[in-house]
């Protein structure tokens, strides 16, 4: 039951009974399951009437789609190899006054690391920042037929995805500009790793994945001296215990499929791997 002192709580799972008692999924449907988003703290508060779930497959788990890095697909894990599939459009709104579980899937608990990813992956469909529309526009100018430069800079940063903590843009004074043709964006890349529990694995890891970016940028559009588009000044590995709170503020994190709100292309995303 939901209210104060309830035990319910942002990431606890339906038992299939309860799911289909409340008209979610199907009898014979156990491969789907319903995952509670609604905050901690509203759970409890009688003020909010209103109880979100998604619903959502059990698949095996692909390292893509977890902890936030791809922005509409979430694969929330609750074993080493198996995960729920979230989808922002699979979201359902219950009446509280009709929430009458008595208690959630204790089987299928999340950890503490994949209750933050939820979070994160929640708070992204609203929070992801809207790159300057000329900048995107340089991101593609060399697509051609299959070739996309964004997902080929995918494939650098899925190689090294379990390792990295996110990757950040910083585009200094230009960063919400649209410049005109002939001055280029001087961009910097923060390829942020976990400084504590990764070790010398996640410190090399992304400085391979520096060294790759580095070079791809350079060899479409020029070394920073002489690109006209896109001038990449630095593309360093940085430990998130260095990553400091001004970082975060004056840089965006880069999902290779989002693209400016612009009226033709509103909602939509580039078809390629994210972090």
């Amino acid at each position: 039951m939901l209210g104060f002192g309830t035990s319910w709580r942002q990431g606890h799972i339906l038992k299939t009974d309860d799911a289909i008692s409340l008209g979610l999924i199907k009898p014979g449907q156990d491969k789907l399951k319903a995952v509670v988003i609604t905050h901690d703290c509203d759970l409890q508060s009688p003020s909010d009437k209103f109880v979100e779930v998604i619903i959502g497959e059990v698949k095996k788990a692909q390292r893509q789609f977890k902890r936030a890095k791809h922005p509409r697909i979430l694969h929330l894990c609750f074993d080493e190899t198996s995960a729920i599939e979230l989808r922002h459009d699979k979201k359902v709104v219950i009446p509280k006054a009709s929430f009458d579980c008595e208690d959630f899937d204790a089987e299928m608990l999340i950890t503490d690391d994949e209750k933050q990813g939820l979070k994160q992956w929640l708070a992204a469909k609203y929070g992801r920042p809207a790159f300057p529309n000329s900048f995107e526009d340089r991101l593609r100018a060399y697509d051609e037929g299959k070739f996309a430069f964004e997902g080929e800079v995918a494939k650098i940063i899925e190689k090294y995805a379990d390792e990295l903590v996110g990757i950040f843009f910083d585009l200094g004074e230009a960063r919400f500009e649209d410049l005109p043709e002939g001055l280029p964006y001087e961009l910097s890349i923060s390829v942020v790793y976990d400084g504590i529990e990764g070790g010398t694995a996640t410190r090399e890891a992304a400085a391979a994945a520096a060294r790759e970016l580095k070079k791809i940028f350079e060899q479409y559009y020029g070394t920073a001296d002489t690109a006209e588009m896109i001038a990449l000044e630095d593309c360093l590995p940085v430990a998130d215990t260095n990553f400091t709170l001004y970082s975060l503020r004056k840089m965006d994190q880069w999902r290779v499929e989002y693209i400016s709100l612009s009226a033709e292309h509103s909602g939509e995303y580039l078809s390629s791997g994210t972090y």
